[in-house]
């Protein structure tokens, strides 16, 4: 009966499935430690200085935090030298994720993307009655911009690319998107997810920063749950020109970032030092793992992230479950549409060495499944 009172749309929707929780899999395996590699966190955690403000930040969680947390703008905007209007920070990137679309989409409007990738756009498309219109990525699971450009008709509002995207960690060619951007029609907007946007080592690539000081009809979406280290502490954010933030601003609930979280988000931003050990850590592990996986009969696409969309040549949800009675977690791709596949983070060392003894293990007990 209760049903029956919902709101239309929310019957259509398909609740976001995280990676396994990694007390959930202890209770599983039973096993007491357990290693998460599905949700591309940062195995390092933040940095000393973020944990050190926060810390001194929670001596005043009794306060309300800053309404528009003025002072992680003024940081953002020196970093990016952009004016501190044209930032909203919010409780993620996924939250930022449904300000964009609940501040442009009208019933019967288009959000058109490339698909596999983050399952947000589809729901929160479909919550306040838009149309989501999903294309295939290209052979080597790109975002396919000329068939993008092809889907674009009058209802169109959002186009949204996931660069890098997730899961298959591959970027769009920055030539190719800019020309992409001088071709779009006046009445739609670009949507760019960089939830993974810092992790891109390609010298002078660029970014929506560079896009939105340009002029295009550019919203770039950020998040500090990946490079930073502040997963649990859910801090995004949107930059963009006024006249396209301007509804994310008025859309926003109130205090849609913590005290705790923003304290965290601005030291991270002034910890340099320890964001480029990070950056230099990934990438050595990312080379190492590349090679263990191709070791194993594995293909293993190029990535741009913290995380490797492998093809490991069998049943993945399988795989997974084996891989959890050793303690291990990782994400098979089989939602997004890709069995064989799976989305693993880069990890720390130990951990990541961990990994691949135990899928040697597996291995030489099922030799015909690599």
């Amino acid at each position: 009966m209760s049903e029956d009172l919902w709101r239309d749309s929310v019957r259509n929707l398909d609740p976001y499935i995280p990676g396994q929780a990694a007390m959930e899999a202890e209770q599983q395996s039973k096993i007491k430690e357990v290693i998460r590699l599905a949700t591309n966190e940062n195995p390092h955690g933040p940095s000393q200085k973020a944990i050190t403000s926060m810390q001194n930040a929670v001596l005043e969680s009794h306060y309300y935090p800053d309404l528009t947390c003025l002072a992680l703008r003024n940081k953002l905007g020196k970093l990016h030298g952009m004016d501190p209007e044209n930032y909203v920070i919010a409780n993620g990137a996924d939250n930022i994720i449904n300000l964009v679309i609940a501040s442009y989409v009208n019933q019967g409007e288009e959000v058109v993307y490339c698909t596999p990738t983050f399952s947000e756009y589809n729901k929160n498309t479909l919550l306040v009655g838009g149309i989501p219109v999903e294309i295939p990525t290209t052979l080597d699971h790109k975002f396919d911009l000329e068939a993008i450009l092809d889907a674009i008709n009058e209802t169109t509002k959002l186009v949204i690319i996931c660069n890098p995207n997730n899961p298959t960690g591959t970027i769009v060619d920055e030539k190719e998107l800019r020309t992409f951007l001088s071709r779009l029609p006046k009445h739609v907007i670009v949507v760019l997810d960089e939830a993974y946007g810092e992790f891109i080592a390609i010298p002078n690539y660029s970014t929506g920063v560079e896009y939105i000081q340009e002029g295009y009809p550019v919203i770039t979406i950020r998040t500090f749950s990946k490079l930073f280290g502040l997963a649990g502490m859910r801090v995004g954010y949107a930059m963009a020109k006024g006249e396209l933030i301007r509804p994310l601003q008025m859309v926003r609930e109130p205090f849609a970032c913590n005290r705790v979280a923003e304290a965290g988000a601005i030291a991270s931003l002034e910890d340099v030092e320890y964001t480029e050990k990070v950056l230099a850590e990934n990438r050595t592990e990312m080379v190492k793992m590349i090679k263990e996986f191709r070791s194993l009969g594995f293909s293993v696409e190029e990535t741009h992230t913290n995380f490797l969309f492998i093809d490991m040549k069998q049943d993945t949800s399988k795989l997974a479950q084996k891989l959890c009675q050793k303690g291990l977690i990782i994400r098979p791709c089989a939602a997004w549409g890709f069995p064989t596949f799976a989305r693993i983070s880069i990890g720390s060392e130990v951990n990541n060495q961990k990994l691949i003894k135990a899928l040697q293990e597996i291995s030489s007990q099922t030799p015909n499944h690599v």
